[in-house]
């Protein structure tokens, strides 16, 4: 990662010279999960960055489940599953491939934050996991890997790198995860949090819109 932050451009826009948040435009009728999506974006000012936690949150099985078995991770004919070198699948969980395409289209900042056991293992499924009909892998999504962050500790420190790096305010976040311990934790910081036990369903991923939307703190 570079040590120099990167300035934070908001909704709408990635990275480069700041500007206002919340401006929709483009609305693609001919999608109808975008179009749903879009949709609930317009009703008010969306976040600027979204966050989400990996294993059993993203994906499954997690990372160390695998132990025993090893990369490389290879595509299949299902661009939401990887296999291992075993034949072991990895499965991208609830709807989590349409939202990250989604948020990549809406131009929404994606970032990562995650303490997988084999964080190696992680970035090979990030990079090789395909959100769209093109080659924009979950990797790609996440600002080529610079807004990835996997260690240990408390995930307070991921989120503060992560602010480092954007300068997009705490109260500006929304996070996925699926581990309740990480959800306390970092919603001290002021990040709208929600607990996913399946996975980004649709669902949870509309619950967190909504509650970011409204100022308040997801449902467990």
């Amino acid at each position: 990662s570079t040590s120099s932050s990167l300035p934070y451009l908001g909704f709408g826009s990635g990275f480069g010279p700041r500007m206002r948040v919340g401006a929709v435009v483009g609305l693609r009728a001919s999608r109808s999960t975008f179009v749903r999506f879009t949709v609930l974006m317009a009703a008010a000012k969306p976040p600027p960055m979204v966050v989400f936690d990996l294993d059993a949150c993203c994906w499954y099985p997690e990372m160390y489940q695998l132990w025993g078995d090893s990369p490389p991770f290879t595509s299949t004919s299902d661009p939401g599953v990887l296999k291992t070198a075993k034949g072991t699948p990895v499965r991208l969980l609830g709807d989590v491939r349409n939202i990250w395409r989604e948020l990549h289209e809406r131009r929404i900042v994606v970032a990562v934050a995650s303490r997988s056991d084999e964080p190696d293992w992680a970035r090979e499924c990030l990079k090789k996991f395909v959100v769209d009909k093109g080659e924009t892998s979950m990797w790609d999504v996440a600002q080529a890997g610079e807004l990835v962050e996997i260690y240990m500790g408390s995930k307070t420190g991921h989120f503060r790198a992560l602010h480092t790096k954007t300068s997009v305010p705490f109260e500006q976040m929304i996070f996925f995860d699926d581990d309740p311990t990480n959800i306390r934790d970092v919603e001290r910081l002021g990040v709208t949090c929600v607990l996913t036990p399946n996975g980004v369903t649709r669902e949870k991923f509309d619950e967190g819109m909504r509650c970011y939307m409204a100022g308040k703190a997801a449902k467990p």
